[in-house]
């Protein structure tokens, strides 16, 4: 891909009052460079499908381990962590592969295997009846989804320094709206059979009341899949037509007696030779990059278990009691919130630096997990005065009351600060990375380190959940303490980039 510098010369000369003209200091303006809009446009679609078949079961995850492995109330988290962690091992295990495959044979075919793949685990997972069938389908699904690696690599490709502060936000925000989309299927269509009795009538929504969601999913991924066999186009310089390296003259695009100049650079070979997992590795930011990127996965991983976790346990266990319908319109608007946030991110990395701006987001993250206990206690405290639904004396069927709402609405607003940074570490990752040969690979290294954290997440902080909430551990906030400690160590990591780029 050939680098693309657009610079703005004034050169109209002034004169003194003897009539000798004054020396002039040209001033350099530098115009970000226009971006393939079509061709981002494709792979920000294909990049939707994987938060919406990630996300769609969350609404009704817990109810349907709670069903299959015999649990109640906290102790499903047991269960629960166990079935995210599976997912995340195989995502962890497959992440550097594909990252590795799409630096030799292509991002085009590595994106297609991993939708098509996705798709049809996605639809396999509405037909689970057993707990064990779960965790096989999980292994499975995970290892699909690790092509993120590859989609990353496709962005930064399109992409330059120029216009990469617009281009990652506006591909995080698809993920954001991924996480809009995918829980109200979830929440919506989960049961059809219970919910729309005289329209869902045969048996099989009754026999898999969450197989609606997973085929609405599933076939979302397939749309994808087509897009990226059909549509996109390759990215990866030693695979893609070469294009002529040309010195020309633009009209001018400034005031009278302005010149523009448009110099494409022929790429380097750290463009055409990927560089070695040890040499990558070498590089001190880089690797604190790859830290950096760990420690936000293992926050960002920990908050969502957790919330979705709290969400579902009964008040008398410390948690909300929300109805899969009302956990998947809180996450709903975890991703709307996520997307106004986005939309000001050029602005703000423009303004404060992207360093600034990610140690910010890691901070953000230690005042979620404070907020977390504040909401359940909001929720204790409304439960005497809340409206049970038909009579049935059962937490998760009673109403939300306002302020409980306004509780969960800042917890949801300071996590999606703290998710920020995931577009952010993209962007880090770019711009240490030597060389565009090299970027699927340091992709994959930095979502291997984040799918490493993610691996042991769920796991840790769901049991830690369960446990703190079954043996009423520190008033069953003991959870609270290590998600704390975790969150301010991953702020001290982060500030290891700075320490070393500088």
């Amino acid at each position: 891909m050939t680098a693309r510098l657009r610079s703005y010369t004034d050169v109209p000369p002034t004169a003194d009052a003897a009539g000798e003209p004054e020396p002039l200091v040209a001033k350099q303006h530098t115009e970000p460079n226009p971006l393939p809009v079509f061709q981002l446009a494709v792979i920000y679609a294909i990049k939707l499908t994987l938060p919406i078949t990630s996300t769609q079961s969350i609404p009704y995850f817990n109810l349907l381990i709670e069903k299959l492995a015999a649990s109640e109330g906290a102790e499903t988290g047991y269960y629960s962590g166990i079935a995210h962690t599976a997912f995340s091992i195989t995502s962890f295990i497959s992440m550097f592969a594909w990252g590795r495959i799409s630096d030799s044979k292509g991002r085009v075919l590595v994106i297609f295997l991993g939708t098509a793949g996705t798709a049809l685990f996605t639809l396999l997972f509405g037909l689970s009846t057993t707990f064990t069938g779960v965790l096989v389908n999980r292994l499975l699904g995970g290892f699909f989804h690790g092509i993120t690696g590859a989609i990353h690599s496709v962005v930064g490709e399109l992409s330059d320094e120029t216009n990469q502060s617009t281009a990652f936000p506006l591909y995080d925000i698809i993920s954001a709206l991924g996480f809009v989309i995918g829980p109200l299927i979830g929440g919506t269509f989960a049961d059809p059979a219970k919910e729309w009795p005289d329209v869902f009538t045969h048996p099989i929504w009754k026999t898999y009341p969450y197989l609606l969601p997973c085929l609405i999913s599933a076939v979302i991924s397939v749309v994808a899949a087509l897009l990226s066999a059909f549509v996109l186009e390759e990215t990866l310089p030693s695979k893609r037509k070469a294009k002529p390296f040309i010195l020309e003259e633009e009209e001018p695009l400034l005031p009278e007696a302005t010149t523009a100049t448009v110099i494409d650079v022929a790429p380097t070979m750290a463009d055409l030779e990927p560089l070695s997992i040890r040499e990558l590795l070498s590089i001190p930011v880089l690797r604190a990059v790859f830290a950096s990127s760990a420690v936000l996965g293992l926050a960002g991983s920990c908050y969502t278990n957790v919330f979705v976790l709290m969400a579902y346990t009964p008040l008398r266990q410390g948690g909300l009691a929300f109805s899969p319908a009302q956990i998947g319109r809180a996450i709903s608007s975890m991703g709307a919130v996520s997307i106004l946030l986005k939309l000001c991110m050029p602005r703000l990395l423009r303004r404060f630096g992207t360093l600034n701006m990610f140690d910010f987001c890691m901070v953000a993250w230690t005042a979620t997990f404070a907020a977390m206990p504040f909401a359940s206690f909001v929720a204790q405290r409304a439960a005497a005065t809340a409206t049970l639904l038909g009579g049935v004396d059962k937490d998760n069927l009673r109403e939300v009351s306002g302020a409980e709402w306004s509780a969960v609405a800042l917890v949801l607003f300071l996590s999606r600060l703290g998710c920020l940074a995931f577009s952010i570490i993209m962007i880090l990752t770019r711009d240490h990375t030597p060389g565009s040969a090299s970027l699927g690979t340091a992709n994959g290294l930095a979502e291997l380190a984040q799918s490493l954290a993610t691996m042991v997440g769920p796991t840790v902080a769901s049991s830690l959940f369960a446990w703190s909430a079954t043996h009423h551990l520190l008033g069953g906030h003991l959870w609270v303490v290590f998600m704390l400690a975790q969150s301010g160590f991953g702020t001290w990591v982060a500030r290891r980039i700075r320490k070393y780029r500088d």
